[in-house]
């Protein structure tokens, strides 16, 4: 079979025939439209893998860029740091370049962000390398080399030490972790508060806060004691000590009982001298005995007198004793050295028809 072409200038050109051979390759019995799908689907899944590796590169858009830095520009010529420099962030996001960074770095430095500042005039630097023109790269380069040399005497370095360090430490400065070659390097960090904390398997934490100001050069040591040792440093509270005084809770839970004991003990010895009243009013003697008014139940009130005041006896007794223990409780906690045991008394009220009273047991 001959196969036929035209060439550019529309002629009609006869090619030898070709053989064709017998297609051995897989899918060569597909039908012409399942050939056709199936370079369709192959065309789709480049056309895609290309779009997807062209939105992982980061989008430049420079027109947008040099409108943002104007407005960024503009907006700092007024003072109004606030809304420029953030401006001059999304300028260099679109498309990076020295002059933004440079002018970033002044955002950072009015704001006392030194080490900041020196951070992105560094970085300046290297982006300076793709400006064009020569004389523009010369002055940006000048210029980001001066701010570099007139930031770092007033940069503040803190060096962070770690006494004996043990297996596993980890050094975090203001939340973020520092590698161990970081340590006890003079680090730039901004002036200001910094927080440093330093932990490891088997150990206390500890976090030290530091100040620091311009040109300064602090050092801060951190010591890392075991876990048991860090204990026996500062033994836990005791249960029955308070926090504060060391008073032993029994103490305080003894006083309480006994003035409220006291309190119910002379309630009865009210309502015993109103029995007694009573008595005296319905009841007098007599020669041979003693007459009562026809009516009166001089029994009830008798009853309640003698009920009253062996309550007022009792329960008086025990809490004067719940009282002495609180206070004997308080005092010792307070003169002794080692801590003494508890003493362990009980106030027991008992009551019965013909009186009550109180027991105390227990050791002092």
């Amino acid at each position: 079979m001959a196969e036929t072409t035209t060439s550019p200038r529309g002629k009609c050109l006869v090619v030898t025939p070709i053989p064709r051979l017998a297609d051995t390759r897989p899918g060569a019995g597909l039908t012409r439209g399942a050939r056709a799908f199936a370079g369709l689907a192959s065309a789709v899944a480049v056309a895609l893998g290309g779009a997807a590796a062209h939105a992982q590169q980061p989008s430049r858009d420079p027109v947008a860029a040099e409108a943002l830095f104007k407005a960024a520009r503009a907006l700092v010529d007024k003072g109004d740091d606030a809304a420029g420099c953030p401006k001059f962030e999304a300028s260099l996001a679109l498309n990076p370049s020295a002059s933004t960074q440079i002018n970033i770095a002044r955002c950072r430095e009015r704001e006392g962000k030194l080490a900041t500042a020196w951070h992105d005039y560094q970085r300046a630097l290297v982006l300076n390398r793709e400006t064009a023109g020569e004389q523009r790269k010369r002055s940006l380069e000048e210029i980001a080399n001066k701010a570099i040399a007139a930031l770092e005497p007033r940069v503040p370095k803190l060096v962070i030490v770690v006494k004996g360090a043990p297996a596993g430490v980890e050094v975090q400065r203001d939340g973020t972790a520092l590698p161990a070659a970081a340590l006890g390097e003079p680090l730039p960090a901004d002036p200001g508060p910094h927080e440093i904390r330093a932990s490891a398997p088997g150990h206390e934490a500890e976090t030290r806060a530091i100040t620091l100001a311009e040109g300064e050069t602090a050092t801060v040591e951190l010591t890392l004691r075991p876990a048991a040792a860090a204990s026996a440093v500062n033994p836990p509270v005791k249960a029955d000590e308070a926090p504060g005084g060391g008073t032993p809770t029994w103490a305080w839970i003894s006083g309480a009982a006994g003035i409220a004991l006291v309190g119910a003990s002379v309630g009865f010895l009210i309502d015993d001298l109103s029995a007694i009243s009573a008595l005296r009013e319905g009841c007098r003697d007599v020669p041979g005995g003693t007459y009562c008014d026809p009516g009166y139940d001089f029994a009830s009130d008798n009853a309640r007198k003698n009920r009253d005041f062996g309550l007022f006896v009792g329960l008086g007794g025990a809490g004067l004793a719940a009282m002495g223990a609180a206070v004997y409780g308080i005092v010792r906690s307070g003169s002794a050295k080692e801590p003494a045991p508890a003493p362990a008394a009980v106030a027991l009220p008992w009551i019965a028809p013909s009186g009550a009273g109180a027991s105390i047991s227990g050791s002092f």
